[in-house]
């Protein structure tokens, strides 16, 4: 199914949605943006999404051009048949070629809906290979989520060049951040090990359920610095996205994490976070 374009209420197929060039979403990355995906058709969690959309425009001072019912109204006239992956962006607008804001008007909300494309189960099954990339994550900014994505982007080049699924970005003093669009979590000991806020990630809605399903599985979590030479340590891995869910990570650099297969915590996060999906579906 085609993949559909709505820009401030406008449905156009892909090759016709079209923004100005003057947009300083397009100039500076002056923009923000939310993934998410459907289940059974219906936006998953979109509350919290547009919470998390709510905090970033408020981070860089940006009024949001729809209210949150207009959205979430908007969205649903995008989607497609079939599951979708849903991405939500606000530009500040179109305005003069330099960083002034007060030169742009008219905010452009737009919504890009394609086809969702889930891992291979053999993902899931078997687990993934990361590296470690030698992009490193500043914590500046990092809890907004802008259209500044140039990290981003070098790391996913980099993961692509050696042939992995993901990259893990580490903070300056080479503590573990979080991935390219995930966040990551270390087990040792039957102990979840995952970054906390203070090494720059991006909290995901995805990791806060994980999260909660661990505290209601009796699982202990600890939120804090983690070193990247803890993964050495580590009897597993995995990591949580939207589109993801949860995938077990059996090697990193090429490196066996634990036994090289994937943990048993991970594997049950991922089948009580599935379980949960249509209790969860409830939530908007």
């Amino acid at each position: 199914m085609q993949s559909r374009v709505n820009i401030n209420s406008v449905i156009t197929p892909p090759e016709d949605a079209k923004i100005s060039v003057l947009d300083h979403g397009l100039l500076f990355g002056d923009s923000i943006y939310e993934v998410l995906r459907t289940y059974e058709g219906k936006p998953f969690l979109f509350s919290r999404h547009f919470a998390r959309l709510e905090h970033s425009a408020a981070g860089i001072g940006l009024q949001l051009p729809w209210t949150k019912p207009e959205t979430l109204e908007q969205v649903h006239r995008t989607l497609i048949p079939g599951e979708c992956r849903i991405r939500l962006v606000i530009t500040r607008g179109v305005g003069e070629a330099n960083p002034n804001t007060e030169t742009c008007s008219d905010s452009a909300a737009i919504i890009i809906v394609v086809p969702l494309t889930s891992p291979e189960e053999s993902i899931y099954q078997n687990g993934a290979n990361v590296v470690i990339s030698s992009v490193r994550r500043s914590g500046r900014y990092a809890d907004i989520k802008t259209g500044s994505l140039i990290h981003q982007v070098l790391a996913l080049r980099e993961a692509k060049s050696k042939g992995a699924f993901e990259a893990i970005l580490l903070t300056a003093d080479n503590n573990l951040s979080d991935g390219i669009t995930s966040n990551i979590y270390l087990v040792h000991n039957g102990v979840i090990l995952t970054p906390s806020h203070d090494a720059g990630i991006v909290e995901g809605i995805t990791r806060a359920v994980v999260l909660d399903l661990a505290q209601k599985m009796g699982i202990r979590v600890s939120e804090g610095l983690f070193h990247v030479t803890q993964i050495k340590r580590a009897d597993e891995m995995f990591l949580t996205s939207t589109g993801r869910e949860v995938v077990p990570i059996t090697r990193v650099d090429g490196k066996p994490v634990g036994n090289g297969r994937p943990g048993p915590i991970a594997t049950r996060l991922l089948e009580a976070y599935r379980a949960a999906i249509p209790s969860l579906l409830q939530e908007d």
